[in-house]
């Protein structure tokens, strides 16, 4: 137990300290705002996971570009550098394995990760990213403003001047950063070798919108971008929870409040042909979709839609309901998580399940096929 809080950037007595990080109370809280109304907040933070969550959330008790901060990622399983780089909507922070020190010739994979809307980027360092990629070693970069061309021109500095492997870049975000991370990776399907999305689902068009004083254009999924994604293939997993406010699962279920009205459209023929057209580029056919009460097995109830393979896992106590669109050759390149009675936040499990994904897979830089590993 000592060893587990030590690497969750705990010790024991801060464990029993909570209220210094992420209280019972303040997590019961954030649960509650972002759950709908059958979502048990507070029994979500008294679980396993919801107390893994408080101790990633209790790193924002440092500064982001502070001493303490650097020293925990540097000594945080195999370690990585931290750096912060600009300020305001320019800032991003950049992770890099301490093995490229040692080895300066070696290239590692590169992770983008996108924070959700209205959080600061050092939220993003409790998704499960960074410390994935601190065990995994790979190279991190956490950008303020998510705008495809920020995002393109960060992806072309990291390749020039950070370790970088060309052939295995990433997006990986969750809420607004899983809509940014499926939209980038849809502009641009040749420069990604995989998308996870998290508390979101999109594959269609947007308005344009203003979002923390950052202007993000209009986008338009046309036709030639979807058969441009579906011909080199995207590997991508979609990770939904059961109580969001945001109302995802069932598909067939329709938004409420101010979800109904907001700027990414959710309805159920919207999530519904998102996710249509996200099994068109795994190179599957459409499915059936099914109405309350159908389907053929758990999963299938659950998320809405026929797969044409499934599976129950269990982590922390909490089940995963794992949905794979399977191509006629036995490929799976997107497969749908609903995680159990969980609200619109990653639990510990959410990255692992992402990486496992989408990590296995490169993309040639030069010719932009997708090769497995």
């Amino acid at each position: 137990m000592e060893e587990r809080e030590i690497k969750m950037g705990l010790n024991a007595e801060d464990v029993l300290r909570r209220d210094e990080g992420m209280g019972l109370a303040g997590l019961a809280g954030l649960f509650s705002s972002m759950g709908d109304s059958e979502a048990d907040a507070l029994a979500m933070a008294r679980s396993e996971d919801g107390m893994r969550i408080a101790q990633k959330m209790a790193l924002m008790r440092w500064p982001e570009d502070s001493d303490e901060c650097r020293a925990y990622w540097a000594g945080y399983e195999k370690g990585l550098r931290k750096e912060v780089h600009g300020t305001d909507a320019e800032k991003w922070s950049s992770f890099v394995p301490l093995a490229a020190e040692r080895d300066p010739e070696r290239r590692f994979p590169l992770i983008f990760c996108l924070h959700g809307a209205h959080n600061p980027i050092q939220l993003a360092e409790s998704y499960g990213v960074m410390q994935l990629a601190a065990r995994e070693e790979c190279v991190v970069i956490a950008p303020e403003d998510e705008n495809e061309a920020h995002v393109e021109a960060l992806r072309a500095y990291a390749v020039a001047h950070l370790p970088v492997d060309p052939s295995r870049i990433y997006l990986i975000g969750y809420s607004f950063g899983g809509f940014m991370s499926a939209r980038i990776g849809l502009s641009h399907p040749e420069h990604y070798a995989g998308v996870g999305m998290g508390g979101m689902l999109f594959a269609g068009d947007v308005r344009g919108h203003e979002l923390d004083g950052i202007w993000y254009e209009p986008f338009s999924l046309s036709v030639k971008m979807l058969r441009h994604a579906e011909e080199i293939g995207l590997p991508a997993l979609l990770f939904m929870g059961e109580r969001e406010m945001l109302r995802l699962l069932p598909l067939w279920r329709e938004p409420e409040g101010e979800v109904r009205d907001g700027v990414i459209p959710l309805g159920s023929r919207d999530k519904q042909a998102a996710f249509s057209r996200w099994r068109k580029i795994g190179g599957c056919p459409d499915t059936a979709f099914l109405a309350e009460g159908e389907g053929k097995n758990e999963t299938e109830r659950r998320i809405g839609a026929h797969f044409e393979r499934v599976e129950i896992r269990e982590y922390a106590g909490r089940k995963y309901y794992l949905g794979d669109s399977v191509r006629e050759d036995g490929e799976c390149l997107f497969r749908t998580v609903a995680c159990g009675e969980m609200v619109h936040w990653p639990t510990d499990a959410f990255v692992p399940l992402v990486w496992e994904q989408i990590g296995r897979y490169t993309r040639d830089p030069r010719t932009g096929r997708l090769i497995r590993l």
